[in-house]
């Protein structure tokens, strides 16, 4: 490299204006990610017990474990829509816009039925004999107490706020609150007298995400229920929302801005005569940080061994055409070595790791040694 001032290279000075045009950039970037946030949170807002919502009475944790679980959702808007796919069907419906006759067509389909209420109304659209539902006095953990076989075995849940009477109905009633029951089970159908046990505020207490799993994990699918009394609300949440996207987009700005404004100055040319001789000690530093930036211990392995047994065998007389076989036994013989050691070193299967990179180059610098006495 020629040292010739006149070809120093100069240093670059950022200008004012770049620094002040910079953080302008700098504060739009924290604008748009506090916006990706506001609306990020904004998912709250989603409907409760929405399957992709993240609101405390949402039921988004849940959905993620069930469909963790190798199981699939789709959210539904009509009983119709219900019972054209397989599987179990969960239903939320508070506001009551399911018809009668909705209703009886889901639970005479056969199908898992899991109707979940809100503070106990409608229960007895759900159940023989009208239950009345209730206002529970304690929302301390209680366990199931009855003969269902997916709940009996679990201990307790907690936070269930409303019950639901079982007295003189077919339905057997589990998990005892006051003078009822908050889950209420008749042939296909369980009704929950309210969603404690599906949200995301609720869901890590006591067995809640158990019964919740078992409730709706008959079945490989379940259709989410939800109806609308228009088709204009949206069915699911979008998985970028747009300010994430405004978010990006502005980073993209930054970053093409502080390569513009940043980047280092290439300076002017500097000449030399060719052909440029490098030191063979140089271009083995180059070549040996382009095989550690690569991490290719294997390729580098290879290549110390052939260069070893190349090197070797000029010294020891062995032709180039010379099988592994006559090349280990003859470095064998040479060196005093075991020619299964020689086999090793030289044809044992490449290094994976730096360790086993800088093991075998001690190995073929031994060997070396025992070769050559320069």
């Amino acid at each position: 490299m020629s040292s010739n001032p006149k070809f120093a290279q100069p240093v670059a000075k950022k200008p004012l204006k770049n620094k002040i045009l910079f953080g302008i950039f700098t504060a739009i970037i924290i604008g748009l990610l506090a916006l990706s946030i506001i609306t990020l949170q904004g998912r709250g807002n989603q409907q409760a017990m929405h399957p992709d919502s993240v609101s405390p009475d949402g039921a988004g944790a849940l959905g993620s474990i069930i469909e963790g679980r190798g199981a699939t959702i789709t959210v539904v808007r009509t009983a119709d829509e219900a019972l054209d796919h397989e599987g179990t069907i969960l239903v939320w419906d508070p506001f009551s816009l399911l018809t009668e006759r909705e209703r009886e067509s889901l639970i005479e389909s056969g199908k898992p039925v899991v109707a979940v209420m809100d503070e106990g109304r409608d229960a007895s659209l759900w159940l023989t004999g009208n239950p009345r539902a209730f206002s529970s006095s304690s929302a301390a953990p209680t366990g199931p107490n009855c003969s269902v076989d997916w709940v009996s075995d679990l201990d307790a849940i907690d936070g269930a706020t409303w019950g639901i009477d079982t007295n003189n109905i077919p339905a057997t009633g589990c998990f005892p609150v006051t003078s009822g029951h908050y889950l209420a089970v008749e042939g296909n159908v369980s009704v929950f007298a309210s969603p404690e046990v599906f949200t995301n505020d609720y869901l890590d207490r006591a067995h809640n995400a158990a019964v919740a799993i078992r409730a709706l994990g008959h079945t490989d699918s379940v259709s989410w229920l939800i109806p609308t009394e228009t088709t204009a609300t949206d069915s699911s949440i979008s998985a970028v929302p747009p300010a994430l996207t405004g978010a990006l987009a502005g980073f993209a700005i930054a970053a093409l801005w502080y390569g513009i404004c940043v980047r280092r100055p290439v300076g002017p040319l500097i000449p030399e005569s060719l052909p440029v001789i490098v030191p063979s000690v140089e271009s083995a530093r180059g070549r040996a940080r382009l095989y550690e930036r690569g991490g290719n211990a294997g390729h580098a392995g290879k290549a110390l061994r052939a260069g070893t047994i190349a090197r070797v065998a000029a010294r020891l007389g062995i032709p180039s055409e010379a099988t592994p076989e006559n090349v280990i036994s003859r470095i064998s013989e040479a060196s005093g070595w075991h020619p299964d050691r020689v086999s090793q070193v030289l044809y044992g299967p490449p290094p994976t790791t730096d360790r086993e990179l800088v093991d075998l180059a001690h190995e073929l610098t031994a060997l070396t040694k025992e070769l050559i006495h320069d």
